[in-house]
């Protein structure tokens, strides 16, 4: 318990948010969140994390619950006003992910709070209900007569069915009110929601039709398993790996989810898109069967082409989120399952003894695809110059027991991750859904806290920029062989290539176009961390051997090639009346 004097509702949240198992708490001190401020620093079994700006708060609680396999919340702490609207992009991208995180912010007294719906009412108040309601799973503003029932609710709701932010608002006289509750209060507070959350697994309407998707694999020539992170925010990685395994089905990922098995196992396949090796978009293009597991499908995955992702077989998409099913209204040979994939050991093992085939042919068909594909692209891409193949490939070498947080757009990011390979019980996220620049590095710091494993943060030198103030958090903190490895080309790389493309001309992207970008070993020095620069393969590998787990943190300045070819990718294609386009994923080649 907190030994905040008196006991108050500040104390009673923050206590109750640790007891569900967030260790730490990423926070910015405000005055409208005082007695939240005060609750968090004398609590003895809650570490507090101060960030530098309240976006990277949230971001740092999403990269902790990401690290922590999404089966902790991310927890953070804001004040009121700009602390609040300085949370948007972060709190998106955790609903877009479905993190399971849930922030505190303070607020001004309860009367004080605006009825008249002027521009300006309060001291740093803003219309926070409607601008933070869209952006999460549930916003709630707490008041005295139901505060318990509030917090109760609004917790479960980060992690019920398909888990997201959830954001509770406590305004100051309401965080302040002493409260007559003890230890038991807070203990059965947490059994109240685990108890709201317990059932979800044993009342599982689709049930019957997952277990059908997984039967029609058994009847299938030519099965594929595509793993979305789902699979792995329902604590299901295990079991899918073990049925895949059993039956020799081939298995192909989402961007979030390709390090549920090391890339060098037999049934990876790697991840088909937009952006992808030729054998995984072939082997998409050629199964006759295929059970998508919590998987969103977005655009971006898909390469805008939702009806011909698979199209051509017949497709189960299982999802909790009818939203995310109702995309798929219409479309030939796709059956919609509104399942929980927790239940998931039930249905597979509803599956009659021996009803699935091994799928040698096909399994051995696939592997050709990939070995030619692989002998092709090194031949193609390897080369004596630093780029970001080079890196991935190189970082590759080391990714076992490690995380990897890369930066969650850009062209040195989508290169990275295109070319990374993951080791053995090693993790690798971004922030997928929203890929906005600038996340990489509070996304990391927070998984330094969430994970006891080194991390590697994958940044560029635009993106850094957009959150560099945190340079001060990782100094201040210094997790033990934490390492940014920053990806420098000099400028805007996706956007520099884009505007060449298409318009022959380049504004606002690099130096020579109006932006700048800093030197690098000045930043460092001036946040009093270790600085290396390095240019070329064996320096990098040098300086690798010389790091390990409990190195103190440095910036790793990769001066690499300021553009390379990403391998084989759907293009953008402007018509006459300029409308962008997408090329064909069929059409994909060298």
């Amino acid at each position: 318990m907190s030994n905040s004097n008196p006991y108050n509702i500040a104390s009673f949240s923050v206590d109750l948010i640790n007891a569900l198992g967030s260790s730490h708490v990423f926070t910015l001190t405000g005055g409208m969140a005082m007695y939240l401020n005060r609750a968090v620093a004398v609590h003895p079994g809650l570490k507090a994390v101060y960030c530098q700006h309240e976006q990277a708060c949230v971001a740092a609680a999403e990269g902790y619950s990401k690290a922590a396999n999404f089966q902790r919340a991310g927890f953070a702490i804001v004040t009121a006003g700009p602390g609040v609207s300085n949370t948007v992009t972060s709190l998106i991208s955790a609903y877009g992910d479905s993190t399971p995180m849930i922030v505190l912010a303070g607020q001004i007294k309860t009367q004080d709070i605006d009825t008249y719906a002027t521009r300006t009412h309060g001291i740093q108040e803003i219309r926070s209900q409607e601008l933070i309601t869209p952006c999460v799973k549930r916003f709630v503003r707490l008041n005295f007569e139901n505060y318990r029932e509030q917090l109760v609710e609004t917790c479960a709701e980060a992690f019920a069915g398909r888990p997201g932010p959830v954001f509770i608002e406590i305004p100051l006289d309401v965080q302040g009110l002493p409260i007559g509750l003890t230890p038991s209060d807070v203990a059965a507070a947490v059994q109240e929601i685990r108890a709201r959350l317990q059932p979800a697994p044993l009342a599982n309407p689709g049930q019957p039709l997952l277990q059908q998707a997984l039967q029609a694999l058994a009847r299938a020539s030519r099965p594929l398993l595509y793993i979305g992170n789902g699979v792995r925010i329902t604590g299901q990685e295990e079991v899918v790996k073990e049925f895949a395994l059993k039956w020799n089905i081939p298995v192909v990922f989402s961007w979030l989810s390709f390090d549920i098995l090391p890339g060098s196992h037999p049934l990876n396949f790697g991840s088909p898109g937009g952006l992808a090796p030729i054998y995984a978009n072939q082997i998409l293009g050629e199964a006759d069967t295929i059970v998508f597991l919590g998987a969103r499908l977005d655009l971006g995955t898909t390469a805008f082409q939702r009806a011909e992702f698979g199209g051509q077989a017949e497709r189960w998409i299982v999802d909790i989120d009818p939203a995310e099913l109702s995309k798929f209204d219409g479309m030939l040979n796709t059956k919609q399952v509104a399942a929980d994939l927790r239940g998931l050991p039930e249905a597979i093992a509803g599956i009659p003894a021996g009803a699935l085939e091994q799928n040698g042919a096909w399994l051995t068909h696939c592997s050709e695809l990939r070995d030619i594909y692989r002998a092709e692209e090194s031949d193609r891409l390897s080369s004596d110059k630093f780029n970001v193949y080079t890196v991935a490939r190189i970082l590759s070498t080391i990714a076992d027991d490690k995380v990897f947080v890369s930066a969650s757009s850009g062209y040195a990011e989508e290169t990275f991750t295109r070319f990374f390979t993951p080791g053995k019980n090693c993790r690798f996220f971004n922030g997928a859904a929203l890929g906005a620049m600038g996340m990489g590095l509070p996304n990391a710091i927070g998984a330094a806290f969430g994970s006891s494993k080194p991390v590697f943060c994958l940044e560029a030198d635009g993106g850094i920029m957009l959150n560099i103030q945190e340079l001060a958090t990782l100094s201040q903190y210094a997790p033990p062989g934490f390492t940014i490895y920053l990806l420098n080309n000099g400028g805007y790389e996706s956007i520099r290539s884009s505007q060449t493309r298409h318009f022959n001309d380049v504004y606002g992207a690099d130096a020579d176009s109006g932006l700048f970008i800093p030197d690098f070993s000045k930043i460092a020095a001036a946040f009093d961390l270790d600085y290396l620069r390095v240019e070329n393969a064996a320096a990098l590998m040098n300086t690798m051997s010389k790091r390990s787990d409990i190195s103190a943190p440095a910036l790793i300045d990769l001066h690499v090639e300021k553009s390379e070819y990403r391998g084989p990718s759907v293009k953008t294609v402007i018509d006459s009346q300029g409308r962008p386009t997408t090329t064909s994923i069929c059409e994909i080649s060298w």
